[in-house]
């Protein structure tokens, strides 16, 4: 089915004749053979056709592929949900990546598959040190951007905690602004801002930099609790409590509190994982 056969069906199912579409955009001759599949759509116009169907792009190519993605968007999803990273799913996702860039070259997956290498090879091999420095040549690439994109922001985030702490911040500081632009934008991506302010607090608890880290994790607290997954909130009600520790004040609250969550979401296999990260940093 070609996009104007896509086209017509949406329409019909939406009770428009071809004369409402199209109103002051084209004629209705030329749509017609739009929708015939006889004409290629300008780029500008089929966007304007979309938007009197009440339609995003997305959801547009999703419907027409069959309400099914498409292999790029099943491999840049893979990416985006990657949470834990566990060798075996990573080379999983490098064989299927690294198979689609054999057929399709594509610089956007080739970034993604690059990320991918730099993770293996901090998780698998545990050669931090050639992670850190692969890590930091895509920085160099980024740095030539004049815009960083949705996904460019997603593999930045997934590398955060590999750069040394000012780089960190600079390329946190220099995210949030990016993620500001799309305030209006479908998706909401209020969630990167939480991941990139919750990762560099990581890292400042890494370099023993725990008033900073308190003081951030504060702030996330305040301005994103109400959109952050109670297994976001888990991982702050933990940091805080590291960084309390560390700076010899109260900390048994905090750890109530995680203790409190976890168990109404009945997460017992987090909470034992939270526990013991918590009693691996406060190790004398």
């Amino acid at each position: 089915m070609g996009f104007g056969q896509t086209l017509k069906k949406i329409r019909l199912n939406r009770n428009m004749t071809q004369a409402e579409i199209t109103a002051g955009l084209i004629s209705q001759g030329t749509y017609s053979r739009i929708e015939r599949d006889q004409l290629q759509v300008d780029l500008e116009i089929f966007t304007k056709l979309l938007e009197r169907l009440n339609l995003s792009s997305n959801e547009f190519f999703y419907i027409h592929n069959n309400y099914q993605m498409t292999e790029p968007e099943e491999i840049m999803k893979d990416f985006r949900n990657l949470e834990i990273t566990f060798p075996e799913i990573l080379n999983n996702h490098m064989r299927r990546l690294s198979a689609y860039l054999k057929e399709y070259p594509s610089s956007t997956l080739r970034k993604i598959f690059i990320a991918y290498e730099v993770l293996y090879l901090e998780a698998e091999e545990g050669d931090i040190e050639s992670a850190k420095q692969k890590a930091g040549l895509v920085w160099e690439d980024f740095q030539k951007l004049d815009s960083w994109y949705i996904d460019d922001l997603i593999l930045l985030n997934s590398l955060l905690t590999l750069f040394p702490l000012e780089t960190a911040m600079e390329i946190t500081t220099t995210a949030l602004k990016r993620i500001d632009a799309y305030q209006l934008f479908e998706k909401d991506l209020t969630y990167l801002k939480v991941y990139f302010q919750m990762d560099l607090c990581a890292i400042c608890i890494h370099h023993r930099e725990y008033e900073l880290a308190l003081k951030k994790l504060n702030e996330i607290e305040k301005n994103y609790k109400q959109k952050m997954s109670y297994q976001t909130v888990a991982m702050l009600f933990t940091n805080r409590a590291i960084c309390l520790f560390h700076l010899q004040l109260p900390v048994d609250e905090e750890l109530e509190k995680l203790n409190s969550l976890l168990r109404l979401y009945e997460d017992v296999a987090l909470l034992d994982s939270l526990l013991a990260i918590y009693g691996n940093q406060t190790m004398n």
